[in-house]
């Protein structure tokens, strides 16, 4: 019989156990626990969850679903389908118990749910050694996606599915109502509850077949949870209205997708430079090639899972559209990968010995990993503003953003950082609306377009500031609306720089009454003290868009206090000197550089170059002949170095 439809005898379900130590398996699962905690357990930083608590709290205050928008100033009174109200509403109860700390809680609680789920489905097949390793390059694979964003609820129902479609959890009526309330809540707690009839789908299809081919079948059983999951999709306050909008997402991520969908980070390739430069994205590597290395022969001997294969290979289809979409993969990825290993190799590893010193790197492995984020270095390295902690971030938002807009006397319209749109909403909702946020499935996509180029079209930018009424501007340093605006902004006399600090700019038209006085940046102080690094990091971007040369050398002498990336600081700081043309400061910051990073090409080559401006030609040349040696086809280097020799044949 095809094994579909094998029973599962004890010893499978409880994994393969051989003399192998509980010792050992105990402390490589604690070891993997630590390591997925150590990501899991973030700061909140991502610029979707004010809004969704905001619009959650909105419609526990209504008791009503929107129809129609009334969250952001592009968007009102147009129709409004909120595929995610019901998370929204879980998110909003769970911010009124403990804010940000509370939101984090539903997220961490979600992913542990999803996680526990998986590592079920592959111990259904795995030892202890093989089914602790597939979790955790389950986990670390989705590491990006350690957000409270409502997708977690599709990657839950995802891990669900899998298990109970696994174990054949659909034969009794009381299987067939769970299923019904389980899609019922996916489907209005996200747009791709359609997931969950396709996994369906896979499995009643194989049925189908074998039924056609005379064999035995759970058809009747699967067409029956396939029509039980189907009506529960129509369970919403829109009806099948969910299934339109379910097409709208899948539309965003497909190969027709609209161009301003092609820019989103997330939604990259995810065999593109941006994705393979993440440490998730060598995890999914790994997993993609067990399961292409292990289907291939129990294919060849007859024995694959069929609707899993097609599962698997369905959700990677959709991992293709964007790195976003890799955790619905590897949570279906790691149990089939579980399945034919068992199928390859019953026993497993015979050798204790062997066994033991595997668990035993892997272990350290894990808790290296553990390390790597607690330390906050996977943090810094990858600039996300978040560290391992409660709450939300300190960096990235202006936290007393009401504060600040009441001391300018903002009133009226602002124009925002598309990113900061849902903060904005959250501090000043319902007096204060952002023009535009990140919710794109709600906006007219012609006028978001023009929205979105206006920073650097004139015509679309006289276009939004009269149609909108726009008398501030909100920037993120971060933001490409501060990149395009900013250099424009320091040089006219239309916009007044009434605020500024390690996350954002405020701007207000000039001819607004009563007025705070213009902040000058030649004069100005830089804000209190930082942080952390990522604050240095981001109020560097905006000073530079400014040219004010003198505050940012002030922040970069702060952020070298923290001791981080010390050789690209000093860089950046001699290389500001340089601007500023405080040339024995400068040099000074280079012999720094060069006694304890004796390769920094930077400072090999501008210190060559204040040598030879002050006649100092074998300094110079000793200096850009290291830098050539380093690097030789460095066209600046090969420049500077014959222009000393010429010089030197002169004289």
């Amino acid at each position: 019989m095809p094994i579909d439809c094998e029973p599962i005898d004890a010893r499978s379900r409880a994994g393969i156990q051989g003399r192998f130590g509980s010792a050992f398996d105990t402390f490589l699962l604690a070891a993997c626990v630590t390591a997925i905690g150590a990501f899991l357990i973030n700061q909140v930083w991502d610029y979707d969850v004010w809004w969704h608590v905001v619009i959650g709290g909105d419609i526990l205050a209504r008791r009503a679903v929107p129809v129609t928008d009334h969250f952001a100033a592009a968007t009102l009174g147009r129709p409004y389908h909120d595929s995610q109200w019901l998370y929204q509403v879980v998110l909003a109860l769970a911010h009124r118990a403990g804010g940000m700390v509370g939101v984090q809680a539903v997220m961490v609680g979600v992913w542990a749910t999803t996680l526990f789920f998986c590592r079920r489905s592959i111990m259904r097949w795995a030892t202890p050694l093989a089914g602790t390793l597939l979790l955790f390059l389950a986990a670390m694979a989705s590491i990006e996606r350690f957000d409270p964003r409502p997708e977690i609820i599709t990657l839950l129902m995802v891990s669900l599915y899998t298990w109970l479609l696994q174990e054949r959890q659909y034969l009794r009526l009381n299987d067939l109502l769970l299923f019904g309330a389980l899609q019922a809540v996916w489907a209005n707690a996200h747009g791709l509850f359609v997931i969950g009839l396709f996994m369906v789908g896979c499995y009643w299809l194989v049925a189908a077949l074998r039924r056609v081919q005379g064999g035995e079948s759970d058809f009747m059983p699967l067409s029956r949870l396939l029509g039980m999951v189907t009506a529960a999709t129509l369970i919403s306050p829109y009806g099948g209205g969910g299934w339109r909008y379910a097409f709208l997402l899948l539309s965003e991520v497909g190969p027709g997708k609209p161009t301003l969908f092609r820019t989103i980070g997330e939604l990259g390739p995810i065999f593109g430079s941006a994705s393979r430069s993440g440490l998730a994205f060598w995890f999914f590597a790994v997993m993609l090639a067990a399961t292409i290395i292990t289907a291939i022969p129990v294919a060849l001997r007859g024995r694959i899972s069929l609707a899993r294969l097609l599962i698997v290979g369905g959700l990677f289809a959709v991992a293709l559209t964007g790195r976003r979409s890799i955790p619905p993969f590897m949570l279906v990825a790691a149990p089939f990968v579980a399945e034919n290993l068992r199928l390859l190799s019953p026993q497993g590893i015979r050798n204790e010995r062997i066994k033991m010193v595997m668990s035993l790197m892997l272990s350290l492995a894990m808790l290296a990993a553990a390390g790597y984020s607690l330390s906050g270095a996977y943090w810094l390295n990858t600039k996300t503003p978040s560290r391992f902690g409660l709450g939300a971030t300190p960096s990235l938002y202006p936290h007393d953003l009401p504060q600040i807009l009441d001391r300018a006397g903002f009133e009226g319209q602002i124009y925002n950082s598309h990113g900061i749109g849902g903060f904005y909403l959250y501090e000043g909702y319902p007096q204060r609306l952002p023009l535009i946020d990140n919710r794109f499935e709600v906006y007219d996509m012609t006028i978001l377009e023009k929205i979105l180029a206006a920073p650097s079209d004139p015509e679309a930018w006289e276009w939004m500031v009269s149609t909108y009424g726009i008398r501030g501007l909100l920037l993120q340093h971060v933001s490409a609306e501060a990149k395009a605006l900013l250099p424009k902004l320091r040089s006219q006399d239309t916009w007044r720089l009434v605020h500024f600090d390690h996350a954002i700019s405020l701007w207000m038209r000039n001819d607004t009454p009563d007025l705070p006085p213009p902040i000058d940046l030649s004069t100005a102080a830089l804000p209190p003290k930082p942080a952390r690094l990522d604050d240095c990091r981001m109020l560097n971007m905006f000073l530079s868009m400014m040219d004010a040369y003198e505050l940012k050398l002030q922040n970069q002498q702060r952020a070298l206090e923290f001791n981080w990336d010390v050789e690209k600081t000093l860089t950046d700081i001699g290389q500001t000197q340089m601007r500023l043309q405080r040339f024995d400061q400068a040099e000074s910051t280079y012999k720094r550089l060069l006694r304890d990073y004796p390769r920094n090409l930077s400072a090999l080559n501008d210190l060559g170059v204040m040598a030879y401006q002050k006649g100092d030609l074998a300094t110079a040349e000793r200096m850009l002949r290291r830098a050539l040696e380093i690097e030789p086809n460095n066209a600046d280097f090969q420049a500077n170095y014959q222009l000393l020799q010429s010089d030197s044949e002169r004289r």
